[in-house]
């Protein structure tokens, strides 16, 4: 055997010899006794109930004990996001590992508050935040929540708002999240730009865009929070910027720019999140003029008829607003023939060489619609032959849309429902039925109270009315009042329908007890009054009345017409009115007119003492403007007269000045009045008012007016070219449930000596 080979089997032995002695690790780990868990235990919990934990556990008695099974739990009760630590704790026990792990709940929230928020309410910002009080705090969910609030303030214009949660502890396991709110100022426009106009201002594009500058003015109706159509000027709404697009295009559309190019504006944010700039692109164009116009489809109507009452007219500016003013004319064209599903659609072909626009409007007239049956839902009070006999459409007749637009009109001025809906319901291809629904409302009142009327002057009001009784549409109204100027009393019966007839009538029993500081006036008497309607708009009325007067304590300064008239006094004779009232709703119109001639007699031919004549003409006018606005212009004149030499009944003079005449007048004293100041009445008035009437809060039926009164009350023998009398001023309008209430404030524009040069008003109960 070499020496090399020695070596290897020395080295052989000796590994051998070693093995026998020492045993590998394997070997070694193989024999050690494997730990056992032997009880597994919670501890820490307060609010989540152990069998909730264990429940989450996979570790089970008899487990082998392991690190990695143990991390493996304090994962799972982790995962459960309840508490903000989880430990183990071990100890040996015979044979195993008692393994107990110890939790420590997150905080509890029992409250959530904000505070510092004045311009959002607590219930929206409630609406954006994830995090729930009865729940435990998750510190993401808080800090999610802080930034929804705070992008909720940004979406209303407050970019500097920050919103900080703070956890207060109220007791030990009981704890109030609290969002405390900086709003920092709101962000305004400061300029509106419009890159490429030169066809219209700014101030014409305001008018009509909801993005505009801010104004000082509006900030103070801002910040006090008056309810204005105004009020939110210079205020960014993102949501408005498309449509102040389409807003601008149709201003351009409208003056012949087909062309124009309006793009979607850039909106930058200056460093101090303060203010806005708005800036519109626009591409102009060249106008186009209406070229030829033509109609298609239609057989119904010759051409010639179609053209009749048409708008547009070849070689005029195009207008796409008058377009859409045809379509309406063209339908209501035919709906009245009874084709109620025709459609009109216009074709506009522009011509670049010529710059002009052909138009050309296509008619599908479709089948002439009969009315099959007509049926009425939602009056569980008011019987059927009360809305019918309002309706304008009838069984088995061709429909006619514009009587059903007015039907609806006359069942909404019925006021004895919220709401109304005239439906058509297809059936057969050339039949429909109607679905009148309507959603009754209350129509009796009582009302008890106090207030103040400028006339009157303090006044406790006692008033039931019954607007529709046994749903028959009958009225019936008790009122009393006592004041310090006058005090009345008042019962009046109305059936609008006599048996189901064009005619009404109508009964009142009254008292009044007035003081007109000169003298006193203490009136009863009775009315019988019969209505008829003549046309769909034109009625008339015919009253027989019987009046007691009685005129007592007359001042030393009262006029020597007034002294003549001191003592009893009777009035027998008629009262008689026609009119024409085409108005859309008689409460709060939008459009329509309103035309009457009232003429009155006195004679002593039925029993009365006085002898007089009285002539009234009464007009007024609504037209419909922007933004639910409009403007009404009433003009008044009235002349009356003694007969066979008898004085004018003190009674049936016109007393011009007050809220129901000239506004920014006291009673009476925008016509004749002695030198002292005592009223002397008129023989004759005329009286113009201009109102520009705004809504304020159209769901609670208030309106707002600005006006301008111009009139007067003349003496005998004063000319009418004698300068009027003018005034200024705002005033309220509330329909309110108890009646429609007024307030306004008038300036005397050119006040006489002694006369005041303003004069705050207040009245219940009707409208003028």
């Amino acid at each position: 055997m070499t020496e090399a080979g020695g070596s290897r089997w020395q080295a052989l032995l000796v590994v051998m010899a070693a093995g026998l002695v020492f045993p590998s690790a394997s070997v070694l780990y193989a024999q050690a006794p494997v730990l056992k868990v032997k009880s597994v235990e919670v501890r820490g919990n307060k609010r989540i109930e152990e069998p909730a934990i264990r429940g989450r556990l996979t570790l089970k008695v008899g487990d082998p004990y392991t690190a990695e099974a143990i991390r493996a739990q304090i994962r799972l009760i982790y995962e459960m996001g309840f508490f903000e630590d989880v430990q183990s704790e071990t100890e040996s026990v015979a044979d195993g590992v008692a393994v107990t792990f110890v939790v420590r709940e997150k905080p509890f929230i029992t409250e959530i508050v904000f505070d510092g928020n004045e311009n959002l309410s607590e219930d929206k910002l409630k609406e954006k935040i994830t995090i729930r009080s009865q729940s435990f705090l998750d510190q993401q969910q808080a800090k999610e929540s802080a930034e929804r609030i705070k992008l909720a303030y940004q979406e209303d214009g407050y970019y500097n708002a920050q919103v900080t949660p703070i956890i207060l502890t109220l007791e030990e396991d009981r704890k109030r999240l609290t969002f405390f709110v900086r709003e920092g100022t709101r962000a305004r426009i400061k300029t509106v730009t419009f890159e490429g106009m030169s066809v219209f201002t700014k101030k014409e594009l305001f008018k009509i865009l909801a993005t505009r500058e801010w104004i000082p003015l509006y900030g103070i109706i801002t910040r006090f929070q008056i309810p204005s159509v105004f009020s939110d000027a210079g205020l960014l709404k993102r949501e408005e910027l498309a449509n102040d697009v389409e807003r601008i295009r149709e201003v351009y559309l409208n003056k012949g720019y087909l062309n124009v190019q309006v793009g979607l504006p850039t909106v930058e944010l200056t460093e101090d999140k303060k203010w806005f700039t708005v800036t519109f692109p626009i591409v102009e164009g060249e106008p186009f003029t209406v070229g030829e116009i033509g109609f298609r489809g239609n057989t119904v109507f010759e051409e010639a008829e179609l053209r009749a009452g048409m708008k547009i007219a070849s070689g005029e500016i195009f207008q796409r607003a008058k377009i859409r003013d045809e379509i309406t004319r063209l339908t209501e064209l035919y709906g009245a023939k009874g084709y109620a599903f025709t459609d009109v659609s216009p074709s506009v072909i522009p011509d670049q060489q010529t710059r002009t626009a052909a138009i050309t409007f296509h008619i599908k007239e479709g089948d002439l619609i009969r009315i099959r049956q007509i049926h009425i839902t939602g009056n569980d009070k008011t019987r059927d032959n009360v809305i019918r006999r309002e309706l304008r459409v009838n069984e088995q007749e061709v429909i006619d849309t514009v009587s059903m637009k007015r039907s609806f009109q006359r069942l909404n001025n019925l006021n004895f429902f919220e709401t109304v809906e005239i439906l058509p319901k297809q059936v057969e291809q050339d039949k429909v039925d109607l679905e009148v629904k309507v959603k009754e409302k209350a129509t009796g009142s009582f009302s008890i109270g106090g207030g103040f009327s400028t006339l009157d002057q303090f006044v406790a009001v006692a008033d039931i009315t019954e607007g529709n009784v046994g749903g028959r549409g009958h009225m019936v109204r008790v009122r009393g009042q006592l004041g310090q100027r006058r005090s009345l009393g008042l019962i009046t019966f109305r059936n609008p329908y006599l048996e189901d007839s064009l005619t009404s009538l109508q009964g009142d029993l009254f008292r009044t007890i007035t003081n007109y500081t000169t003298y006193a006036e203490d009136k009863s008497g009775a009315s019988v009054t019969f209505g008829r309607w003549f046309s769909e708009y034109t009625s008339g009325s015919f009253s027989l009345v019987a009046e007691q007067l009685r005129l007592s304590d007359a001042t030393v300064d009262a006029p020597q017409f007034v002294l003549a008239q001191i003592g009893s006094q009777s009035t027998t004779g008629f009262r008689s009115s026609l009119g024409r009232d085409t108005r859309d709703f008689y409460l709060d119109p939008r459009t329509g007119t309103r035309s009457a001639v009232n003429l009155d007699f006195g004679t002593p031919a039925l029993g009365g003492t006085n002898n007089f004549y009285k002539v009234q003409l009464d007009a007024v006018k609504y037209t419909p403007l922007f933004w639910d606005t409009r403007h009404s212009i009433r003009a008044r004149f009235g002349i009356t007269d003694g007969l066979g030499g008898k004085p004018i009944p003190l009674t049936e003079r016109f007393y011009v000045g007050g809220i129901n005449t000239m506004r920014g007048f006291v009673f009476g004293r925008a016509g004749p009045v002695t030198t002292s100041g005592a009223l002397l009445g008129a023989d004759r008035q005329i009286i113009f008012n201009n109102d520009f009437i705004f809504p304020i809060s159209s769901e609670a039926k208030l309106n707002g007016v600005f006006f301008f009164d111009y009139g007067k009350g003349f003496n005998e023998g004063e000319k009418l070219s004698t300068k009027l009398r003018s005034a200024a001023g705002f005033e309220a309008r509330w329909i309110s449930p108890f009646g429609p209430l007024r307030a306004a404030y008038g300036f005397n524009l050119d006040p006489n000596p002694l006369e005041r040069k303003g004069v705050f008003e207040f009245s219940v109960g009707s409208l003028f």
